[in-house]
């Protein structure tokens, strides 16, 4: 047994993992010491992958905690799940290739942009989710307090920005000219995702200012795989049954 100035000493180095591993072993005198030395390595190194995920999913600002076991592939919505699959591996990523997700209100857009954007994150990718006007505000505060070169060059380190309701309102000029800043700066070398109610073809007409519009959606639909949402909205399917009264009780 490890006397308490040794485990308060291995403590110390701020290894919990490698010390709780060690600790549960302590009863056991049947392994070797490189099969003791290589599980409590692997605990610690667990450990530390856990609280990695941990900390970049708080920093994505996910807005659901769904996960691909969640996804009902079976719902009528033009979802192909081959495709959606492969977007999960990440490839996508290592070439700057932008995200879009279209749809009518409630098929399910920001829900699956969710499952992306955190199995991403549980992959080791730093993201940021945001919905577009609170990006569009952030920049403008940004741009007056003299920061917003410093900030976009912080969100080189961030390979996926997604923007939630994209074009939900109409871009204004001042507001296209730092988006196109941005979107500049990331062509073909850092990715986005784009979460839309409005079709592709539609999204011009949403900015106030024809040229700034062009030259943002240049830079976004040249490099793009899209995935085009239909169906009703899976808010009006009806909820899970509930149990029946009488069962009720076998299931405490």
């Amino acid at each position: 047994m490890l006397s308490t100035t040794t485990l308060d000493r291995l403590r110390s180095f701020n290894v919990p993992g490698f010390v709780d591993a060690l600790l549960t072993q302590a009863q056991s005198s049947s392994m070797t010491f490189e099969d003791r030395m290589t599980l409590l390595v692997d605990s610690e190194y667990t450990r530390r992958l856990n609280t990695k995920a941990a900390r970049m999913l708080k920093q994505a600002r996910i807005p659901t905690s769904a996960s691909i076991e969640e996804v009902d592939f079976s719902v009528a919505r033009s979802l192909n799940k081959a495709i959606f699959l492969e977007v999960l591996n990440a490839q996508w990523l290592t070439s700057g290739q932008n995200i879009i997700v279209t749809g009518p209100t409630g098929v399910g857009k920001t829900f699956l942009s969710s499952v992306i954007t955190r199995t991403l994150c549980l992959k080791g990718f730093h993201a940021r989710f945001q919905r577009t006007h609170h990006w569009c505000a952030d920049l403008l505060l940004l741009e007056e307090k003299r920061r917003l070169k410093i900030a976009v060059a912080g969100l080189r380190k961030v390979p996926l920005l997604v923007f939630d309701e994209w074009l939900r309102d109409p871009v204004t000029p001042a507001e296209a000219r730092l988006l196109l800043d941005l979107f500049d700066d990331r062509y073909r070398r850092l990715s986005c995702m784009f979460i839309s109610q409005f079709p592709v073809s539609a999204w011009h007409s949403r900015f106030q200012e024809t040229t700034l519009a062009d030259a943002i959606l240049d830079r976004i639909l040249s490099h793009a795989q899209r995935f085009e949402l239909q169906g009703e909205s899976l808010r009006k399917l009806p909820p899970p049954s509930l149990p029946k009264e009488e069962n009720v009780a076998a299931l405490r």
